[in-house]
């Protein structure tokens, strides 16, 4: 695939010698400091040494208030209060605190987790028939119900009170009791990319604050950490202190479910990342929700026996591996639809669908869809006679408008920009499709079907020392907002390259007398011969092995220089 280079604007000049000055660090990283909007020393000390005292009291988000009283009331009259969490790692984390938190408060508390295949996203009729007939009078929802206005009015009808914590978009909110939800009209709280978890622990956080017990929701941080950094949300804000705390909290002393989920997929839980948990830990909490009962996710995740831990980590462990199988099947499948499709001419947008799939899988191979002929993307399932699925979309376009925007061949739909599902009658498919296409090819800009590589500065590999990745470090964590810092070299000399692993391009790069180990995954067809001189794109990555340490180079584009 072939890549824009776009080098980021440039910063005053002014302004960065100023800030590397005042802050004695090199020019560079005063370049990044700004570049993220940290453009004096106050930010970027609040930006590399923000703290738990930093974040926002949860009573400024709307509803809260209200919700507390209800919830206290519960508390106050011993009610049975049903936490009911969504079948993904936000949902389940989420579930896993509120349930955790209020069993702590002695509260009569339970959890459901929606069947994915029976019951669909979100609050179900099954599962309020099911608080109804079991005697529960308050349901929180998390990671989930702004579009549950039919469900949450029927809960309503058998007795029952619903609050929800959910961070989707939405234009009008349900009869709910309380909607907590940073993104809704009308919500005035600071911070906007709250995952689902995290609104659940900002409610945690205003009832303990109520009790006199402010610090109690702390301790369940590193869920919260988990759901941002698997949820891809922003890295900025209260995300970037809730997961630095939950992150210093899972090296110090993990769980027992998180210890045993980190053994099972020989994550070192000392040196954790967000690209570990979004690779390696995400996969297998979401693994047992898409292929069966992701209630087995919070049963790992409440458990304080190692034994009972180990036991649900291996179940995840193997749902994990048998998703990988069917991720396999489904993504060579639906390439072959797309191929088939791009054939017949240039296409806006990729609409792929068999009644063969698998509905747990659709979202993860609509992903790698996307990274494969970067198209907005939707990978549809049959699941008992309704056609259900999954949307992903490339970078700068908005999905979640383009489906609206075909609303009237839909049963359902919801999501955000980047990420939406949705449901339709068979019947509907042909029109959906055409219509989804009309509507992409009219409103997608020509740039974003080619890929974007956003590179932040130039940068001599002379410079790269101990101390520049120590620094470099500092940015930590990243993600969404703030992401891992891109650098390109020029004209470097490519002095050695090989293929490793099957398709993976190892380098060694040169320039003066420094030589670095470079390497590109899944580098496809591209061949390069030692002896060339290359412009280069690529991220510092700092390797830990046998007590020492190094650095590599991984490289996201290179070219032949001019």
């Amino acid at each position: 695939m072939n890549y824009n280079w776009k080098l980021s604007e440039e910063i005053d000049k002014t302004i960065v010698d100023e800030l590397a000055r005042q802050l004695n660090i090199k020019p560079i990283i005063a370049q990044l400091l700004a570049q993220r909007g940290f453009d004096s020393p106050e930010k970027a000390k609040s930006f590399f040494y923000s703290s738990l005292g930093d974040q926002h009291d949860p009573f400024l988000m709307d509803g809260m208030e209200t919700a507390v009283k209800r919830v206290s009331k519960a508390l106050e009259r011993n009610e049975k209060i049903l936490i009911y969490g969504d079948y993904d790692v936000d949902g389940t984390t989420g579930a896993a605190l509120l349930y955790m938190f209020f069993s702590k408060l002695g509260a009569d508390v339970d959890y459901y987790i929606p069947d994915r295949l029976k019951e669909g996203y979100g609050i179900s009729i099954t599962g309020v028939e099911y608080a109804a007939s079991s005697g529960y009078t308050l349901l929180i929802s998390v990671d989930c119900g702004v579009a549950a206005h039919k469900e949450i009015a029927f809960a309503s009808t058998k007795g029952i009170d619903t609050i929800v914590c959910d961070h989707h978009e939405v234009e009008v909110s349900p009869e709910a009791i309380a909607v907590l939800d940073p993104i809704k009209p009308g919500c005035s709280y600071p911070f906007k990319y709250l995952s689902g978890c995290g609104v659940a622990y900002k409610f945690a956080k205003a009832v303990s604050m109520k009790l006199g017990k402010d610090e109690l929701p702390d301790q369940y941080l590193d869920l919260v950490a988990i759901a941002a950094a698997a949820d891809v949300v922003p890295l900025v804000g209260e995300n970037r202190i809730f997961v630095q705390a939950g992150f210093s909290a899972i090296a110090r002393h993990p769980r027992a479910g998180i210890k045993a989920l980190f053994e099972s997929s020989r994550v070192d839980h000392t040196k954790l990342t967000t690209g570990q948990v979004s690779f390696n830990i995400a996969p297998r909490i979401n693994a047992v929700g898409r292929l069966g009962d992701a209630k087995r996710a919070v049963e790992l995740l409440i458990t304080d026996n190692e034994d009972i831990a180990a036991e649900f980590a291996q179940v995840l462990e193997s749902e994990n591996s048998h998703r990988k199988i069917l991720d396999e099947k489904t993504f060579n499948e639906a390439k072959e639809l797309a191929l088939g499709m791009l054939a017949k001419g240039d296409r806006n947008s990729l609409v792929l669908h068999s009644e063969a799939w698998h509905p747990g899988v659709v979202g993860i191979v609509a992903s790698r869809i996307v990274e494969t002929f970067y198209r907005p993307t939707i990978m549809l399932a049959t699941v008992d006679g309704v056609i259900r699925g999954s949307a992903r979309s490339v970078v700068g376009y908005d999905i979640f408008a383009a489906i609206k925007a075909c609303s009237d061949s839909l049963l359902q739909f919801g999501g955000h920009k980047f990420a939406a599902g949705l449901a339709l009658a068979p019947e509907n498919l042909d029109r959906f499709v055409n219509a989804f296409e009309e509507v992409v090819a009219k409103t997608i800009l020509k740039d974003m079907k080619t890929p974007v590589i956003s590179i932040d500065a130039d940068l001599d590999l002379n410079d790269i020392n101990g101390d520049f990745i120590k620094t470099l470090k500092m940015f930590e964590p990243f993600g969404p907002h703030n992401a891992k810092p891109v650098f390109r070299s020029s004209k470097v000399y490519l002095s050695d390259a090989r293929i490793v692993g099957g398709s993976h391009l190892k380098m060694k790069l040169k320039s003066n007398s420094v030589v670095y180990d470079a390497i590109k995954f899944r580098n496809g067809d591209t061949t390069v011969k030692a002896g060339s001189r290359l412009d280069v794109v690529y991220s510092v990555d700092e390797n830990h092995y046998a007590g020492s340490v190094s650095y590599q180079l991984q490289l996201k584009d290179f070219k032949n220089s001019e």
